[in-house]
């Protein structure tokens, strides 16, 4: 059997299973209590094993009904059914996202290395397979589990807003321009018109809409980089990673790199006009930057490599800068102390990951911080896309602060320079995800430490360099060459 069509028939299996999923739980997608599901939960509650897993995933509920959150909220022991659905929703979930990884990861062994050439046709339906799998995964996870406390955090912020509120003024729980809190409130509208559809649901839909405009400028640059658009579809797109954090968590990292990526690919597109080419590259690297600004220094990379002179990269950094910090300007009066504290000062899990795991010095936090302003001044290579991962591996390399969210930062630019060393990351980071208690909690998982995944993030920082020095080496000895005088005949 040839690799596409291993490829093609893990799919289509994978999509079969899928399927089943959906119909076997459905009542369990739609949050509706039927007698199956209490009689199943009383079987598994019987069993030594079974009592274990309802245990581990109650302390998950414990966290969910003290932080708020809304399907939860003055949850009691007398409220069975809801406790049951809970319970019978978190396996689902775990069990969706198993079988998910398992598909993907024969998925990434086979289609890693040397690409063969596919008939158009073959691709198309690859492609689309991809697309069908991955949206499924994403939009049942979405629907089945109300996802991590981040969401609540998002129903507080919209009722603020939607009630006149200044969000910076009124809630610690806003780290983040303005410019999410608008998205939020437009998807309340979305979800306000359509009776039944749950705000979690909405938020992660939309984020899984994200997902797949990323895969459609994937495969653009893809194409215009004459890369296999198979493996770039499959390494984005069915990335336990990227699902397991857009599908569960909600969290929008991968709505900032898409900025990032449009810029990218405009760049590309528009090799032949050099000045629209970089203006719409610092435009969507500046939109990124606003979207989250924890992707700040992409923006400072794009501008490095497209722009020689180092006055117009100044001007139009500080430009950014300005763009950015005048968005907080009608939230200021009553929510500056918000806006300082909790946007600007903001800082995630200290302590826990990569360096502060074993020097817990709060000033490392503004020497990294100094240090992602220098760090892409030095890149040498040629590649835009070379340059833009090794920046998100720096910053998963040396942060002082960490969040699961930040782990599906490398994955869409890592899609289109796969190696073995990515193919680790993704391992490392999807063994944490499934454990973490912010998402799908599977029991077991949750042995793996945080440092596991900077592990795998340091091995691709490292290989990263090193092709990037060796990329630089070649560069100047070419051009050397060419400054050599010829010997005439």
């Amino acid at each position: 059997m040839t690799r596409t069509n291993s490829t093609i028939a893990i799919l289509a299996t994978l999509i079969m299973v899928l399927g089943v999923f959906c119909y076997v739980g459905k009542p369990l997608i739609t949050g509706k209590y039927v007698p199956a599901i209490g009689t199943l939960a009383k079987n598994i509650d019987e069993s030594p094993t079974g009592r274990e897993i309802i245990v581990h995933y109650i302390r998950q509920l414990h966290i969910l009904v003290s932080y708020g959150a809304e399907p939860y909220k003055g949850l009691t022991k007398q409220d069975g059914e809801k406790i049951t659905i809970f319970l019978m929703r978190c396996l689902f979930a775990g069990l969706v996202a198993l079988v998910g990884v398992f598909a993907c990861a024969a998925l990434f062994i086979i289609n890693s290395g040397q690409q063969p050439s596919v008939s158009k046709s073959r691709m198309i339906l690859t492609v689309a397979m991809v697309i069908l799998a991955g949206t499924i995964i994403r939009l049942i996870l979405a629907s089945a589990v109300y996802g991590s406390v981040d969401i609540q955090a998002y129903e507080v912020d919209v009722d603020i807003f939607g009630k006149g509120g200044n969000v910076y003024a009124e809630t610690s729980k806003y780290n983040y321009s303005p410019v999410w809190f608008l998205v939020l409130f437009a998807l309340k509208k979305i979800q306000l018109a359509v009776p039944g559809v749950p705000f979690h649901f909405v938020v992660r839909s939309f984020l899984c809409g994200v997902d797949l405009l990323t895969l459609v400028f994937l495969l653009l640059i893809a194409g215009i980089r004459k890369l296999p658009v198979t493996r770039t579809a499959i390494f984005f797109y069915l990335s336990p990673v990227s699902f397991l954090i857009t599908g569960y968590h909600g969290q929008f990292e991968n709505f900032a790199m898409l900025m990032v990526l449009i810029g990218i690919f405009m760049y590309l597109w528009l090799a032949d006009r050099p000045i629209l080419k970089t203006a719409l590259l610092w435009l969507f690297s500046t939109a990124g930057m606003i979207v989250k600004h924890n992707t700040f220094y992409e923006l400072i990379i794009c501008l490095h490599f497209s722009i020689k002179r180092y006055w117009i990269k100044t001007s139009l950094f500080v430009a950014s800068v300005a763009i950015f910090l005048l968005l907080f300007v009608p939230y200021w009066e009553t929510g500056s102390k918000g806006i300082i504290n909790n946007v600007f000062n903001y800082g995630s899990d200290f302590g826990v990951y990569g360096l502060t795991y074993v020097l817990k010095l709060p000033a490392l936090k503004y020497l990294f911080i100094l240090a992602m302003f220098i760090f892409p001044l030095f890149l040498k290579s040629k590649d835009i896309i070379a340059q833009c991962l090794l920046g998100t591996l720096f910053f998963l390399t040396f942060t002082t602060g960490i969040a699961i969210q930040y782990f599906v930062l490398p994955v869409a630019l890592g899609a289109l320079r796969p190696s073995k060393v990515c193919l680790l990351y993704t391992f490392l980071a999807t063994l944490f995800i499934l454990g973490s208690v912010n998402n799908v909690y599977i029991p077991h998982f949750q042995l793996f430490p945080w440092n596991v995944v900077w592990i795998g993030a340091v091995c691709w920082f490292i290989v990263e360099m090193r092709l990037d020095r060796q990329a630089n080496e070649v560069a100047v000895s070419r051009k050397d060459k060419k400054c050599q005088p010829q010997r005439p005949l």
